[in-house]
């Protein structure tokens, strides 16, 4: 079993990689295969909406957001995580976000679990959190809960023992969820409605995405 978490922030050692790093050892701990990945430098080409991804399933760009998504396909288990920016996601975590459009379009992610993990100096993490996990769902992952906490510093949390503590248990849940093939049926009921506008979009595009609508054909959504 894979786990793979994607710090979207700026720093590799500030707070959101001390929470995220956290969850990920709860997930090691439960006998998970780890790996974390820090956007930080990273080359992250903006999506321009050419749409050539929904008609051939392939990207216009050759950077590092091509290897990232050769790595979230891989993983049976997804965290994402973020600092409070402006009440969203960094830059660099929405840049990869963006560019996996076609992943919400053919819901790529069916039948993958996610977690998020959030900080903010101030307040806003539950609500950043919130927005990373929908994302995940819009994917077609079902996602098992989040740690959220607020910073003491670079480095630092508020309430540190208890914050890590959490962001373990979570990581252990992930995995317990990956096990059990657990369901949700609150997401299951939302992403079926999602599902079916996206079908309807999915159709009316139909001749001008051909990768996404044979993609939808081969899995019998249609």
């Amino acid at each position: 079993m894979k786990i793979l978490g994607i710090l979207g922030s700026p720093r590799d050692k500030g707070n959101t990689a001390l929470l995220l790093e956290a969850v990920l050892k709860g997930a090691q701990a439960a006998g998970a295969e780890t790996e974390l990945i820090g956007l930080a430098g990273r080359d992250l080409q903006f999506c321009v909406a050419c749409g050539r991804c929904y008609a051939t399933g392939a990207c216009i760009h050759e950077d590092d957001v091509e290897m990232l998504k050769a790595k979230l396909a891989e993983a049976d288990g997804i965290v994402l995580g973020s600092p409070n920016y402006m009440r969203s996601v960094t830059a660099q975590l929405k840049t990869l976000m963006d560019r996996c459009s076609l992943h919400v379009h053919c819901f790529l992610w069916t039948g993958k679990y996610g977690a998020a993990a959030a900080t903010a100096g101030g307040s806003g993490e539950e609500q950043v959190a919130e927005f990373l996990t929908e994302f995940l769902q819009h994917c077609g992952a079902r996602t098992v809960g989040v740690a959220a906490a607020k910073g003491a510093g670079v480095g630092a949390l508020v309430d540190q023992e208890a914050a890590l503590t959490g962001a373990a248990s979570l990581g252990q849940d992930l995995v317990a969820a990956i096990r059990e093939k657990r369901t949700y049926a609150a997401q299951d009921s939302a992403h079926a409605a999602f599902s079916q506008r996206m079908k309807e979009l999915v159709t009316r595009m139909a001749d001008k995405a051909p990768f996404q609508y044979e993609h939808w054909e081969t899995m019998g959504w249609l």
